[in-house]
């Protein structure tokens, strides 16, 4: 999988992230425990230079419940020691934020690690495929699935909120997509890459219209890497919230990006594509070494 980008979101298809501030919970409106909630892994991803796992939580009981911030979280990988997950620096207001789940509602937490260091060049890996939960009130919840890569760093929780009804998140999709195909793009990029290392390059987005293009859907992207008839791609999310929401009239917006030259990509000459879903792609012919 290619190395993350600046961007988003993942998120992951970070998919259908529709994404609200955090909601107060109603006097009395118990802990969520265990046995109220369906915890499961949702997309990886990539978002502001982290590789991204995202941890669904959905209140699978007759009743709401809350949780005073983001549950305990626990690393297990299968040969270390396990790894406590805090809050990222840069949000650690994350480990107060309540949010309260009415029966059916969702949230999500995102982990993230550092997407990029010397040793990520070589072969070797730190991945946990298994965390656990503590739920505040009361109870463990494993999930298996999941990728988080510690060999740059820690894992941290980068966000916590709540999630869009999937029929909120299409019907967002489904009005962003007409205006996503009136942007048009460009991508700059250096004239050679390294196999075995990073390609760092960066996309712009721009908006010929009169009335702003809403990025509330946080649509996807594909980016991939070519070179004598093999190519690797990943499909992430773009970063929205990077971009204030929205692609000004008249305007345009650029995006940071990077992505693992694969060691077993031939020499000589590559294309680099880039598509975002629903809207215009872009590519340049690299040099790869």
């Amino acid at each position: 999988m290619p190395a993350p980008s600046s961007l988003s979101l993942s998120l992951v298809a970070l998919a259908l992230l529709g994404l609200s501030g955090a909601a107060q919970a109603a006097p009395g409106v118990r802990a969520c425990a265990a046995a109220d909630v369906r915890v499961s892994a949702g997309q990886a991803g990539a978002w502001r230079c982290q590789a991204t796992q995202e941890i669904r939580i959905a209140n699978a009981g007759a009743e709401a419940c809350h949780l005073p911030g983001f549950p305990s979280v626990q690393l297990q990988p299968a040969n270390e020691a396990p790894q406590t997950v805090g809050a990222s620096e840069s949000a650690p207001e994350l480990q107060s934020t309540r949010l309260e789940l009415a029966p059916g509602e969702e949230i999500v937490v995102l982990l993230g690690t550092p997407g990029s260091c010397e040793a990520a060049n070589r072969p070797e890996r730190k991945v946990s495929k298994r965390l656990q939960l503590a739920l505040p009130g009361g109870g463990l919840k494993t999930v298996d699935g999941v990728h988080v890569d510690t060999l740059c760093g820690r894992a941290t929780v980068m966000r916590f909120e709540r999630v869009q009804s999937e029929a909120s998140a299409r019907a967002l999709a489904m009005k962003a997509s007409g205006a996503l195909s009136q942007l048009t793009g460009s991508i700059s990029a250096p004239d050679e890459a390294s196999r075995g290392g990073l390609l760092r390059y960066t996309v712009t987005l721009s908006n010929p219209t009169a009335a702003p293009v809403s990025l509330a859907a946080c649509p996807s992207y594909t980016q991939s890497l070519w070179a004598e008839g093999r190519s690797t791609d990943a499909t992430l999310r773009l970063n929205c919230a990077a971009a204030g929401g929205q692609i000004p009239a008249n305007g345009s917006v650029s995006f940071d990006m990077q992505v693992a030259v694969p060691a077993g990509l031939a020499a000589g000459n590559g294309k680099l594509s880039w598509k975002l879903d629903g809207g215009p792609g872009v590519g340049k012919m690299i040099g790869l070494r």
